[in-house]
């Protein structure tokens, strides 16, 4: 996991850019980070650093994810310059940046092999707040066992719009962003994905697994 108390690499300078009724934009968190602004992208990167390490972790592996998100955040931080702030967030640029990481390292190694398996294109739409409290509790203990083995029976597209939207509070905009799909289908995967996902820890707990 990338130390972010160590100093961070040097960032490129920014071109200087005319304020043209952006204030807004240029003045909050993201604009000042894509301006070269270190303690705007450090806090950006405290804030996001997690959910970089789930995707990573989800698509490349653990072992893979490790040095796939370290390697994410440094190039977050060597390409911050090209982040517009005006064409979207920060989370959702960061989440394509780090697939992307994990693609480049898996066609390398020659392991890259099919990411998302067709879900169909049903869309179904389903907020957070319609989730059922078992899914809640479990998701907010995402480190835990149970969990953990229950996320793994998900197709990965679908698990990752899990964590990315249950765990992380992506939109579904970042979400489709991040995994290049329509967002129709991010909404098929989050239905399919709370209802495979409830199943599998209720069949954990019928079958006795542990807490």
């Amino acid at each position: 996991m990338i130390a972010l108390t160590a100093p961070l690499p040097s960032l490129p300078r920014a071109a200087t850019s005319a304020r043209s009724g952006r204030g807004t934009i240029e003045d909050s968190l993201e604009g000042r980070a894509s301006r070269g602004d270190r303690r705007a992208l450090e806090a950006l990167l405290r804030e996001h650093a997690r959910a970089v390490h789930d995707l990573c972790r989800y698509l490349a592996g653990p072992t893979e994810g490790r040095d796939a998100a370290q390697e994410s955040l440094e190039k977050i931080v060597t390409s911050i310059t090209r982040f517009d702030p005006a064409k979207g967030s920060f989370r959702g640029w960061a989440l394509t940046l780090a697939r992307n990481v994990c693609r480049d390292r898996l066609r390398r190694r020659g392991l890259e092999r099919r990411t998302f398996v067709g879900e169909g294109d049903e869309v179904t739409a389903t907020t957070a707040s319609e989730a059922p409290d078992v899914e809640r509790v479990a998701l907010a203990r995402i480190e835990s066992r149970r969990l953990a083995a229950a996320l793994e029976t998900l197709p990965e597209g679908m698990r990752l719009a899990v964590v990315l939207f249950h765990v992380h509070d992506s939109t579904y905009e970042e979400i489709a962003t991040a995994l290049e799909v329509p967002i129709g289908t991010v909404m098929t995967w989050l239905h399919r994905g709370r209802k495979r996902l409830r199943a599998a820890l209720e069949s954990d707990t019928t079958t006795g697994g542990a807490p």
